[in-house]
């Protein structure tokens, strides 16, 4: 593959946005058609696991980003990558950030008693999957081939062989 300006992955949208348009739609469905299910749940329990899911959610981000600068490589999707990150998490998962952006709307979700942040969280896992990881594979695998190709073997995309 051509290293020049065209070398990105061509995601459709930056993740970032993509989680942010997804927690301020939920918040907008929650406003115009609330619920209340998550509401009838203990608050020390909800505040509880939001706790925990928030903590799980900032250490695998946080993982994911130091393995990536271990590695030599760019984290924005928007910027060409460098080097293969395989260590520490993405030894488990090739896409940990995607997985901690997730574990992060359900500790908001949990935390602001919001029934459609776990709505949100599958059209937001179907944009990730198709808009962003398989165009991110695609581009991997040209700029890499075998390397990569091994890794995918390797490694599930996201855990558990899934």
């Amino acid at each position: 593959m051509s290293r020049g300006e065209n070398d990105i992955a061509g995601v459709i949208a930056r993740p970032p946005l993509i989680v942010l348009v997804a927690v301020l739609a939920a918040f907008l469905l929650d406003y115009l058609f609330p619920a209340g299910h998550i509401a009838q749940m203990a608050r020390w329990l909800r505040y509880l696991a939001s706790g925990c899911a928030f903590l799980a959610g900032v250490v695998l981000l946080g993982s994911a980003a130091n393995e990536m600068r271990k590695a030599g490589t760019n984290i924005p999707t928007w910027e060409p990558t460098l080097a293969l990150a395989t260590g520490g998490v993405y030894a488990v998962s090739r896409n940990p950030i995607y997985l901690a952006f997730i574990i992060l709307m359900v500790a908001i979700g949990l935390f602001v008693a919001s029934d459609w942040m776990f709505v949100m969280i599958v059209p937001f896992v179907l944009i990730i999957h198709f808009g962003v990881i398989k165009r991110e594979e695609a581009y991997l695998l040209a700029r890499f081939g075998a390397p990569y190709a091994n890794y995918m073997k390797r490694v599930p995309r996201y855990i558990w062989g899934i």
